[in-house]
């Protein structure tokens, strides 16, 4: 190779590594600045963290004291959020690429539905039901949770997703899962004060 091409290779190594440091740099400092205003949120309004999840999209806090779990998303510098009692919670799906793996739901029906809204059947598992060993390889693990208010909210919570897909046996899925337990333990607890 003569020095030209070596010098045209380094600077194109240059510039994409420059352009991975900016990117992260430019990730970590959004999630720096979520994760600060989640915690003045917190501090303000006196929330008890029994459990906290800071993902990169979103954040999660479980208020046992006051029986609330907490959503925050960062939005255009804007923190928004939204206060879930556990008795809203109506179900939740831990799904690998879109394809349910485990749900629970609350009987009966939701708010909207007893006031005339829309009709869906939230007794019946979804089309898209697998079993975690039919899966090979994936690229996303998430947590689907529907509050039951009058717009029949659904929270779609990305723990984690890449553009490659991963060894289903490797996925770094430990906070979905727990996440997944503790939406389990209050629906079903939730449920038990209701009978």
């Amino acid at each position: 190779m003569d020095e030209t091409t070596i010098i045209a290779c380094l600077s194109i190594a240059t510039f994409c590594f420059m352009f991975v440091f900016w990117f992260k740099k430019s990730e970590n400092k959004y999630r720096y600045e979520k994760t600060r205003m989640v915690e003045r949120f917190i501090n303000g309004k006196n929330i008890h963290v029994s459990k906290l999840y800071s993902g990169f999209h979103f954040d999660l806090v479980n208020d046992t004291e006051q029986s609330n779990i907490w959503f925050f998303v960062l939005q255009h510098n804007t923190l928004q959020y939204k206060k879930i009692p556990y008795e809203d919670l109506f179900q939740v799906e831990y799904k690998l690429d879109g394809h349910t793996i485990k749900s629970i739901s609350r009987s009966g029906q939701l708010k909207r539905v007893l006031i005339g809204g829309e009709v869906t059947n939230t007794s019946l598992p979804p089309a898209s039901w697998k079993k975690a060993k039919d899966l090979r390889v994936v690229k996303e693990v998430r947590l689907t949770v529907v509050i039951d208010d009058l717009q029949a909210t659904t929270l779609d919570l990305i723990f984690n997703s890449s553009h490659l897909p991963a060894d289903v046996k490797k996925i770094k899925d430990a906070d979905a899962k727990d996440w997944y337990e503790t939406f389990t333990y209050i629906i079903e607890n939730e449920e038990r004060k209701r009978a």
